[in-house]
């Protein structure tokens, strides 16, 4: 049976296939002659639409198309620090990298959703269009909207962000469950000054909250020596908090926590 394979060139034409399609239609960059879509899916390669395919990184700001796959945001991704690079390089691995889209991933049910922790971290806008209308929101408006689907026929064109300063030290680990669905990650950046920790940001995104600053372990940080001991009261910190969102009490998901948030602090520690 042939694969069914759209190829718009133009956003027009992408947006009036996802209005039709809606979830059913699943965007990977390039074609495999061996793809096959799941039943009632349709594989639209979002590869020969320009806009979607730049990432622009100007004095003040990075943009991304949605349509790049996570092995130019590996390659090619500067401003950031390394934190986008970092994230794509663990979340994506070799053998889907260059297929898997930005666009893929900012939906919930992705397995690569995680790339939404460093993009919180960055305070991102994502540029959203449909086929009447576009606007730009905060990367939390969008999670919380995202979860809830967006309007029909919308959807994320574009991820932008400032770029970030070079005497901040930024750094991104997650986590996958050793049994069953679902991943843990945490994105942190700190101001260095030699060793003290100024202006941290921590943020975690685990099987029960999507992407949300943990204001505990970053009070916990402020103005101390980075040092093990920190680290390791500033990642129980954000376990107690991460812990009061969900609905129920997991050990496994505490430990999960700590340790891509202690991961995240000595690998700034270490830079």
């Amino acid at each position: 049976m042939p694969t069914s394979v759209l190829t718009p060139k133009t956003l027009s034409e992408l947006i009036k296939i996802v209005a039709k399609n809606g979830k059913g239609a699943v965007m990977v960059s390039g074609i495999d002659a061996a793809d096959r879509p799941a039943t009632g899916k349709v594989t639209v390669d979002v590869n020969h639409i320009g806009a979607l395919n730049e990432i622009v990184a100007q004095k003040d700001r990075v943009t991304i198309g949605t349509g790049v796959n996570f092995g130019r945001l590996c390659r090619e991704v500067t401003g950031e620090n390394g934190l986008i690079r970092q994230a794509a390089s663990l979340i994506g691995n070799p053998l889907v990298r260059n297929r898997i889209t930005l666009f893929e991933a900012l939906d919930p049910k992705s397995p690569y959703f995680d790339i939404t922790t460093p993009l919180s971290l960055l305070d991102a806008k994502i540029r959203l269009q449909s086929p009447t209308a576009k606007r730009t929101i905060s990367i939390r408006d969008f999670l919380v909207q995202v979860t809830k689907g967006l309007k029909k026929g919308e959807i994320p064109v574009a991820v932008e962000f400032s770029r970030m300063p070079p005497t901040h030290r930024a750094a991104f680990f997650r986590v996958a469950r050793m049994s069953g669905k679902g991943t843990v990650s945490a994105a942190t950046r700190v101001r260095m000054q030699k060793n003290i920790a100024m202006d941290p940001e921590v943020v975690v995104s685990s099987l029960s909250v999507i992407p949300i600053r943990s204001k505990a372990a970053e009070k916990e940080l402020a103005g101390k020596v980075l040092s093990e001991l920190t680290i390791k009261s500033a990642a129980a910190k954000a376990v107690e908090e991460i812990a009061s969102f969900a609905e129920k009490k997991s050990p496994y998901e505490n430990t999960l926590v700590e340790i891509v948030v202690s991961r995240t602090l000595r690998d700034i520690l270490q830079v």
